[in-house]
């Protein structure tokens, strides 16, 4: 490989260019690497991708042996200048000094001055004194400058710079930083994203720098900003004013220190090394996170691919989940899956969107493509196809705890509220429920999610109005639609019709507001479940009242505990063993471990079409439990991707213990067929298919 060195610090100086003859010295020593250097002649920090237009340029020459070798060298010593190349000196390394910009330097190293007749397969500038890091620095930097310029003319490009801390330069610590930064860039040309034109890597010259122990991450630009960089002066004598430099590197300094958010400069204040993949239009390239394991291995097998966008609320869960295990690599281009085509060995655990799953490579590489979903589970996930699920298990076990652990259930089919008559003619047994008891009930959508379209009634006449208030005119419906309880047409046909708890359990700790149980259950494989016991309490936004039966239309405010149905800004949301004024959670936490349990024993044996789980699938169900004041507990509903961000800020803590838990007991043992012994864990295993 032939690499074009060049910079914007000038030629090697213990004061202005210190680290350079560090890095030549490690090239020239650990690598098979053909080196060009071609740098400014002089210092030309801050001038960005300039040229001197107009200006005819005068190249000279320097030459230098290996000074980095042992310490207490003369690290900066070299023969010349020359006015011409020296062909006796060619053992040496040559430098070519211009009296121009780093980006001249480019140009002229790319087509000119290089050292070999071999054409340039990389440009590296740098490295710089001092970080480029942030928006301001990358913006104003002839080492960037340097690198854009390369692009322009459709190279690879490398930006490297260090950050110092005292100008004492420590000969172990500059030997550690040149050896990951050859490492690196390595690692980064042969990996060399499509999408990318230039690299920056920042480099802390710092005291634990290690190869092999620092972490190197990519990272997005910090934006940040600053005032004037000039600052006005009156002459005393002229009385003319003048503007003398003066940025305030202190300001932005502390600026950086308080924006926690992931960036090239956050990573700096970590101890870290960063990576920024650079478009040369002033755009930031993908990825932008992700660590880089330094090492000799060969590149890993299995990869963690994530294509939900980074701003979903379990993004960051998941990749810190896969990050702390080093059998994956974290790839967000979805392009990765076209290696299942020629490489046998590669496995790939896909999150994303059920959209998202390849079910071509679903069906032809099982051994290869793990995904985050089963593919037929309606038997669960839709209302009416879960009550068949149950009525049909019980009907042949009536003795399993799913007899009553849900409540009284009956199906309505209806295509227009015109026809509900004739749907009732059908669930007659319902119609004669409703018409001769006091009995509040419940009408749910069987295909919607989040609470919508879930009305209460207490007679026939109530049910008649709910239905034709689901079609009404177009405005109507745009109304309907603005309401966070409305219905979407397209789920109006399969209905699910239950008796109301009129008696659930309620606290006086919280006002004694309705709540219903969220529970994360994993399912692996072909088959093993599992509940997690870091259970959620989700409260109603207003205290709970029995429903009388003369209401004419019952408000639903104090009935539903869905947070994405409530005004709250913040809906109440507690850890379930962590309630207050109630000590019986290991006897609800008991019964929730045996419905669930019996839940997929019916869905693996009556439903056979419709529940169907994959051996190369890991799939999370979020699982509503109601619990009444007797302490029973009734099966609500069966989500699959559940809303985690129902926990809040505050309980996020819970959401990445689940994802590190899933991909620690779950998906590696899937992957790799590694078996994972974990003495303490919150996955408890309820039912597993034999």
């Amino acid at each position: 490989m032939h690499i074009l060195l060049t910079n914007d610090d000038g030629p090697l100086n213990d004061k202005a260019s210190p680290y350079i003859k560090y890095l030549v010295d490690e090239i020239n020593s650990s690598t098979d690497w053909k080196l060009s250097i071609v740098v400014p002649n002089q210092q030309r920090s801050w001038i960005g991708k300039a040229h001197f237009a107009g200006k005819s340029l005068t190249p000279s020459y320097i030459y230098t042996n290996d000074s980095t070798a042992t310490p207490n060298q003369q690290v900066n010593a070299f023969d010349g200048p020359f006015t011409n190349p020296q062909p006796q000196l060619k053992s040496s390394q040559e430098w070519c000094l211009v009296d121009s910009t780093p980006a001249a330097c480019a140009d002229l190293g790319i087509y000119h001055l290089n050292s070999f007749d071999q054409p340039i397969d990389l440009v590296i500038s740098g490295p710089n004194l001092g970080k480029n890091a942030s928006r301001l620095y990358i913006l104003s930097s002839g080492t960037v400058g340097a690198s854009l310029e390369a692009a322009t003319h459709g190279y690879k490009s490398i930006s490297l710079s260090y950050e110092y801390y005292n100008l004492n330069h420590d000969y172990n610590l500059l030997k550690e930083a040149a050896k990951i930064s050859v490492k690196l860039i390595n690692k980064l040309y042969n990996n060399w994203d499509s999408n990318t034109d230039i690299y920056s890597i920042n480099v802390p010259l710092v005291q634990d720098l290690q190869l092999g122990k620092t972490k190197i991450e990519f990272a997005p630009i910090y934006n940040n900003c600053w005032n004037s960089i000039y600052q006005p002066h009156i002459d005393e004598v002229t009385g003319q004013t003048h503007y003398n430099w003066n940025p305030d590197f202190k300001k932005v300094y502390k600026d950086g220190l308080l924006d926690l958010e992931h960036s090239d400069n956050r990573v700096l204040i970590n101890k870290g090394v960063s990576v920024t993949p650079l478009k040369a239009s002033f755009q930031s390239a993908l990825p932008s996170n992700g660590e880089i394991i330094l090492d000799d291995k060969e590149e890993l097998d299995n990869i963690f691919l994530i294509t939900i966008n980074e701003n979903e609320y379990i993004y960051k869960p998941l990749v810190e989940a896969f990050k702390n295990y080093s059998n994956f690599k974290i790839v967000t281009d979805k392009s990765i899956l076209t290696k299942l085509n020629s490489d046998n060995n590669i496995k790939i655990f896909h999150y994303g969107d059920y959209e998202d799953i390849d079910i071509d490579f679903l069906q032809s590489k099982p051994n290869q493509y793990f995904i985050p979903s089963y593919i037929y589970r309606k038997a669960l996930i839709r209302k009416h196809f879960l009550a068949n699920t149950i009525h049909h298990f019980t009907v042949k076990n009536p003795e399993s705890a799913l007899k009553n652990a849900v409540p009284n259930s009956y199906q309505l089919e209806v295509d227009y509220a015109e026809f509900l008559d004739d749907a009732l003619d059908d669930a007659y047994e319902l119609r004669d429920e409703i018409e001769n008891t006091n009995k509040t009930w419940i009408l749910k959508p069987s295909m919607s999610d989040k609470g919508q379209g879930i009305r209460l009634f207490n007679t026939i006449d109530q049910l008649q109005s709910i239905f034709d208030s689901f079609e009404g005119d177009e405005e109507d419906e745009e109304e309907e639609n603005d309401d966070k309880n409305g219905v979407i047409i397209s789920q109006l046909r399969h209905f699910i019709v239950q008796e109301y708890q009129t008696n659930p359990l309620l606290l006086s700790g919280y006002d004694f507001k309705k709540f219903h149980l969220r529970t994360y259950v994993v399912c692996v494989g072909n088959l093993k479940v599992y509940v997690y016991k870091n259970i959620l309490t989700l409260f109603s936004d207003s205290s709970f009242e029995k429903p009388l039966a003369n209401e004419n239309e019952i408000k639903l405010d104090g009935h539903l505990t869905n947070t994405c149905l409530q005004e709250s800004v913040h809906p109440l949301v507690v850890p379930f063993w962590k309630l207050a004024g109630f000590d019986k959670q290991d006897t609800v936490y008991d019964k929730i471990r045996t419905i669930t349990g019996e839940l997929f024993r019916a869905a693996t044996s009556v439903d056979k079409i419709n529940f169907q789980p994959l051996a190369n699938a890991v799939e999370i169900y979020g699982v509503d439990f109601l619990v009444n004041d007797d302490l029973e507990v009734k099966l609500l509903e069966v989500n699959a991707y559940p809303d985690f961000k129902q926990t809040g800020d505050d309980l996020k803590d819970l959401i990445f213990e689940l994802f590190d838990r899933v991909v620690n007991e779950a998906v590696l043992p899937l992957v790799t067929n590694e078996e994972k012994h974990t003495t303490e864990s919150n996955l408890d295993l309820v039912y597993l298919y034999e």
